[in-house]
């Protein structure tokens, strides 16, 4: 888990890795510019025109000049979106994901579907590692797809971070299909968190705000931590994301074929 160290949007910044289009909301790529880990592609989308694939390889671990997923034991391929979530507002974060029928998902290393992170919140180590914990994860684990809320306390430079955790699906309930992901987060107060699949509310969590962080923001993509607990190189993983929106309400990120993003 990581902060990322570039915020600005692609509008005000020629960003490398910066991915934009259409009515797609701003983005930048995260650590990983290899040309297998993302492309636009014409099937399989969920609706308009192009979805985004995403690839991560053994050994897929880039670094800057704040990070290295190589020496933390990490590997991804995933996007930043470019707009801030401040404290004390409510928004509604959307996304659909597609895994291929052979997606391998390890029993033994979490691969993060979804992340909404934190800059400028508070530190800590995971593992004996360096550790900047987001919000929220969405992670895949041998068949399990849950979510982790991150419960943080203590010392804002040396947190204690334990998982609030809520079983969502199955990754064999996901494999071959697109799946609706939609997250409701009221960060006034200590927080109101929901989480719906294909319509249904599968987790609500309130009280878990401790620390207010400059901002939060959305990363999406394939991201596996403490790859080594897997006893050897984890194998290539697949998967595609459509019409990933950032709204005021449920209604205004709510999936519509008559109204994609593209």
């Amino acid at each position: 888990m990581r902060r990322s160290l570039v915020f600005s949007m692609c509008s005000a910044l020629l960003l490398a890795g910066c991915v934009t289009g259409s009515g797609r909301l701003e983005t930048f790529r995260s650590l990983n510019n290899t040309p297998h880990g993302f492309q636009f592609v014409a099937s399989p989308i969920r609706a308009g025109e192009t979805a985004q694939r995403f690839e991560v390889r053994p050994g897929d671990c880039g670094q800057d000049d704040g990070w290295s997923d190589c020496a933390n034991n990490r590997e991804r391929s995933e996007l930043v979106v470019g707009e801030k979530i401040l404290p004390e507002t409510v928004r509604w974060i959307s996304y659909s994901i597609y895994l291929p029928s052979d997606f391998y998902s390890s029993p033994r290393v979490n691969t993060t579907i979804g992340q909404i992170h934190q800059k400028g919140g508070p530190t800590g180590t995971a593992g004996g590692l360096p550790s900047f914990p987001p919000l929220l994860q969405i992670d895949a684990r041998g068949n399990r797809v849950d979510a982790c809320l991150h419960i943080l306390t203590g010392p804002e430079n040396n947190i204690r971070d334990v998982c609030r955790n809520f079983s969502l699906t199955t990754v064999n309930a996901m494999r071959g299909r697109w799946t609706d992901v939609m997250v409701h987060l009221d960060s006034r107060g200590t927080g109101v968190l929901e989480i719906f699949l294909n319509g249904e509310r599968k987790a609500r969590s309130t009280g878990f705000i401790r620390f207010r962080p400059q901002e939060y923001y959305v990363k999406y993509g394939l991201y596996r931590s403490f790859v080594s607990r897997h006893g050897r190189p984890m194998p290539t993983q697949v998967a595609f994301y459509d019409e990933v929106r950032i709204g005021n309400d449920r209604p205004s990120v709510e999936i519509s074929v008559d109204r994609a993003v593209d």
